[in-house]
């Protein structure tokens, strides 16, 4: 839940709905575009070059590498957690609890794990 902890950080009001392909990216600056890039990103990345122009004239050069870096890592974060069957722990589990059930996320294959631990 980095999004809630960083849009509470920097006062903004997201729709967090908006990072499992509900809503709308309300409350982040070139919110829909961003998804969009991060969506076609995973799915594809080679295709996610089509939006390079689009992107740079929205983000700029840093944005565009800061968009893709964090593409990356969370891709990289999920994939590797998901892999070795890392459960969310106890304070994260608590925390998140009334946001994974609004969002879905309990019903994706990488939450079993925690499952296992008490879901």
């Amino acid at each position: 839940m980095l999004l809630r902890a960083s849009s509470n950080a920097t006062d903004r009001e997201v729709d967090l709905a908006s990072a499992v392909g509900q809503g709308s990216a309300v409350g982040v600056d070139h919110g829909d575009l961003l998804l969009r890039y991060a969506e076609i990103a995973n799915r594809d990345p080679f295709e996610a070059s089509a939006l390079a122009d689009e992107m740079l004239a929205a983000v700029g050069p840093a944005g565009l590498v800061e968009a893709a870096a964090t593409i990356a890592i969370f891709n990289g974060l999920v994939r590797s957690a998901d892999a070795i069957g890392i459960p969310l722990d106890d304070v994260m589990m608590g925390s998140t609890a009334d946001h994974r059930s609004a969002l879905g996320i309990n019903d994706y294959a990488g939450a079993s794990q925690s499952r296992a631990a008490g879901v």
